[in-house]
Parts: C-alpha cells; structure tokens; sequence
C-alpha cells in the first residue's frame, strides 16, 4: 500500500511543479528538471538510503517512463525538413552539433585519466550539449550509466549552464555582436507555415489525441521489445535507444502522428519530469559529492569549448549574431528558452525555427552522443 502511495507521488509531484512553475519567482533560472531532481534528492536523504521497496518502484517507473518520454518529444522532428527553408540557421545549428560533439569527445579524453566514466560522461555532455537534458538522460540510460553520474551531471549543469545563461540574457549579446554581423530580416518567417503552429483545442480533443498517440506508441513499443527479447538483445541498452529513437523519427513524418505532435510534446516534457524525480531517488547521497570537482570541470570546460568553437565556425561562414545566439540556445538549452533568448534579441522571425532547431536536437542528439562513447572506449585507460 506504501509502495502504492510513493508511486502515485512520484507521478503527482512532477505535475504540480509543470502546472506552477511558472508562478515561482525565478523560474526562468530554475527549470522544472532541475526542481524534480533536487526534490528527488531530498526525498531520498530523508528516505535514509535504505534499500527497500520505493527504490524498486522508483527504477521500473524511471525505465518505463524514459521509454514512452524519447518517442513523445520526437514525434514533432519532422520539422527537419522545414528548418532548411532558413539556410543560415540550419548550418549554424549543424556547426554547433558539430562543434559539441569535438570539444565533448577532446575535453572527457584529457580527464580520460582522472575520470573512470570519462567515456560515459563525455557522451552524456556531447547529447546534452547539441539538443538539452533529454539526450543526456536518454544517452545516460543507454549505456547503463550509474544514476549518480547522470544526476551530477545534471547538477553540474544546472550550476554551470544557469550562470551562463544569466550572462547569455545580459551581455553576451552586446559582446558577440561585436564579433558577428548584425541580422538582416528574411521576408518569409515560419510564422506562415504550419509548424508547430499552437491551436487552441479543447480538453475532449487532447485527450482524444493522447489516447491515439499513446495507443500507436505501447503498439510498436511492445512489438520492439518483444523482437529485441526473442534476439537475446534486450540488454543492449545502446541498440534500446537506436531503434526507439529510429522508430520515434520515422513516426513523425505520418501526418496523423504530426498534427498530435504538440500533445506528445507536452507529454513526453511531463514523462521526463517523472523519470528526473524517480532517477534522482535512487542516488546513493553518502557518496554522490565525490569526484563532483572533477564533473563541474569536464561540464564547464566541454561546455564554453562547444560555445567557443561554434563561435568561430560562425565567423568563418559570416553567420550573424541572432542566428549563432538562437541556435547555440538550442542546442545546449532545447527548445524551452529559445523563446526567452528570442524575447531578448526581439527577433520574433527566428523563434519559431529556433524551436524546430531544438526537436532537431532531440533527434540526433542520440545518435552523437552513442557515436562519441564508442570512439571514447577505444582510448580506456
């Protein structure tokens, strides 16, 4: 009956700080992700670490939500093909990819001797760093990594990417612009397309598309797990998360999974919550500061490398100043604050793609993320 109760907790509390987050001072600093893990973490001390039944409730509800989280945010990454109607922005948020997944793999092999996860944790920042926390978790549960490393990780770039985004709504823009041409307004904006154009609909209609979309999604998810186990490859986390996010993709271009992209989207932000409250739950808290120093070092230096280096790409190719701060937002921030950079710059005409360049973000953040730990673990010490 406890167990019952922890469970339905764990799914309520998620919900509570998603519908009121926003009515929190500070909010814009302090993500919704970041406040499940740290209630999770609270939650866990007072739990006494002791190894009873909520940590088993807490792993089968961190798997299984991570599971139907990936597919529910990629369901809208069929916008790649409209974010290459804006060239600049496309090739800037390609260079940022590029530039993330370099410094990643360069920084975690110098610490390849101080860090015994460097692989792990290099691949987790490579995904965390082309489309947000999503890929980190997701990439984290791939390679079986330790809960802890994933919730220091995450802590670490809690401290790291929030002061840097205080500077990115202060100064930097007025620095970078000093360095990259000013934007020029393009005629056409994604504003007069369809993507991810918001339509108010009524509660009878979501719940009507998250039956169909959650439906289609336990459908092919039990078909994968059933051919994965008939294979004897279930336990290959790493092959897990190829197909899912492959099939996640592949949904998306059906226009009946599309149109509903938005309820996913919502859904799949909800799920992640869960599955940063559960995760954070089982972190063995006696001994989760040790090696922290090491962490905040490899976050901080893969961090302001992919920053720097996305810069200078963008000098090269003359890529103007709003263009390289919106998708350089995307990608190490995901589509959440694309808005509030866009508010910032007031350039309503790259929000929208800047958004689409964060789902785009989400969908191959995986893969990079996978690439980087296989050319990693060849260099194991």
């Amino acid at each position: 009956m406890l167990s019952f109760i922890f469970g339905i907790l764990v799914f309520g509390i998620p919900y509570l700080v998603q519908k009121y987050i926003h009515k929190v001072p500070f909010s814009n600093l302090l993500s919704p992700i970041v406040i499940c893990y740290a209630i999770g973490i609270l939650w866990s001390i007072v739990n006494k670490e002791e190894q009873n039944s909520y940590f088993k409730v807490a792993s089968l509800i961190s798997q299984a939500s991570i599971l139907i989280a990936i597919p529910m945010l990629l369901y809208g990454s069929s916008s790649v093909k409209m974010l290459s109607r804006y060239k600049k922005l496309g090739l800037s948020f390609l260079l940022a990819t590029l530039s993330s997944a370099a410094s990643c793999f360069f920084i975690a092999f110098l610490f390849k001797n101080d860090l015994q996860t460097f692989a792990q944790a290099g691949a987790m920042l490579s995904g965390l760093y082309i489309g947000g926390t999503p890929n980190l978790q997701a990439i984290g549960y791939a390679l079986n990594a330790d809960p802890n490393l994933t919730v220091k990780l995450t802590a670490a770039d809690a401290l790291i990417g929030g002061s840097y985004l205080i500077l990115l709504t202060s100064i930097i823009p007025v620095f970078i612009s000093w360095i990259l041409p000013v934007y020029k307004s393009q005629e056409t904006t994604f504003l007069e397309s369809n993507a991810l154009t918001i339509n108010p609909t009524s509660n009878k209609k979501q719940k009507k598309d998250l039956f169909i979309l959650l439906i289609f999604t336990f459908s092919w998810l039990s078909l994968l797990l059933l051919f994965l186990f008939w294979s004897q490859t279930i336990s290959n986390t790493a092959l897990v998360l190829f197909f899912l996010t492959s099939i996640s993709i592949g949904s998306s271009f059906f226009k009946f999974i599309s149109e509903r992209s938005l309820t996913s989207f919502k859904l799949g932000e909800y799920l992640l919550l869960v599955f940063a409250l559960s995760l954070s739950f089982q972190g063995k808290w006696s001994e989760i500061f040790r090696g922290n120093n090491v962490l905040i070092m490899v976050t901080a230096l893969s961090m302001y490398s992919s920053i720097t280096l996305h810069l200078i790409f963008c000098k090269i190719f003359s890529i103007d100043r709003d263009t390289f701060l919106i998708s350089s937002t995307a990608a190490i921030y995901g589509p959440p604050f694309v808005t509030q950079i866009a508010t910032v710059l007031k350039n309503k005409q790259l929000l929208m793609p800047g958004v689409i360049a964060g789902l785009v973000g989400y969908a191959i953040g995986n893969y990079v993320g996978l690439a980087v730990y296989y050319s990693l673990v060849h260099f194991q010490p």
